[in-house]
Order: structure tokens, then sequence, then C-alpha cells
């Protein structure tokens, strides 16, 4: 398997069990602005990995700057895509933060190991 394929399946794998847990927690019954995280999040991770890991022959300096523009990109579509949460679900949001910033670090993890993994087979 590519670095990069595990890459995308091991965000996938880290959104189900967090819809697993969701669901646990709310007896199945999921609230909108959940799955909307889950969708959000994923989006926006699945696009700032695919300009980490894109390239095939990438110096140190590309890998660095990929990285700063991934995170940049990725910093910038949390914000908003929170302050959209905020104002479509004003009474659930305080819930969904601390939900969605869990997920959100869980993924992050996930992500610069993977990118150290990628730097240190290259």
């Amino acid at each position: 398997m590519s670095k990069s394929l595990g890459a995308f399946l091991s965000l996938v794998v880290i959104a189900a069990t967090y819809l697993v847990l969701i669901g646990l927690n709310h007896n199945w019954e999921i609230p909108k602005s959940h799955i909307a995280g889950i969708v959000g999040l994923l989006g926006i991770f699945f696009s700032s990995t695919a300009i980490m890991m894109s390239g095939s022959k990438a110096t140190a300096e590309s890998r660095a700057q990929r990285f700063i523009l991934g995170t940049a990109v990725q910093m910038i579509l949390v914000l908003f895509f929170v302050l959209i949460v905020k104002y479509i679900w004003k009474d659930s949001f305080k819930e969904f933060v601390w939900y969605f910033m869990s997920f959100f670090v869980v993924m992050l993890f996930t992500q610069a190991l993977w990118m150290l993994l990628k730097v240190r087979k290259s």
C-alpha cells in the first residue's frame, strides 16, 4: 500500500470510529451538526493531505513549503467551518466544539505521522 493511500484510509478509519462513538453517545440519533462535522473535516483533511503528499521527487524545501501550505489551508478552512456551525446550530455548539476539536486533534496527529513516515522513507 502506498503512503498516500494509507494516509487517506487512516483518516477514513478515524472518521468511522468517531461516528460510532457519537452514535453510541446519542443512542444512534446522531445530530446533523456532528454528521456535518465529520464530512467537513474529512473534506478539509483530504484536501490538505493531498497537498502535503503530492509530488514524487520532492526536496526538503518543497516538502516544507507543501506542509506549510497544507496546514495554512487546513486551519483557515477549519476556522471557517466552525464559524458556519456556530451560526447554524447555536443550541448545540458547545457540545459540538468539544467533539469536533478532539476529532480534529486525532486527525492532525495522524496526518503528521504519515507526513513524517513519508519524509523518513525518502
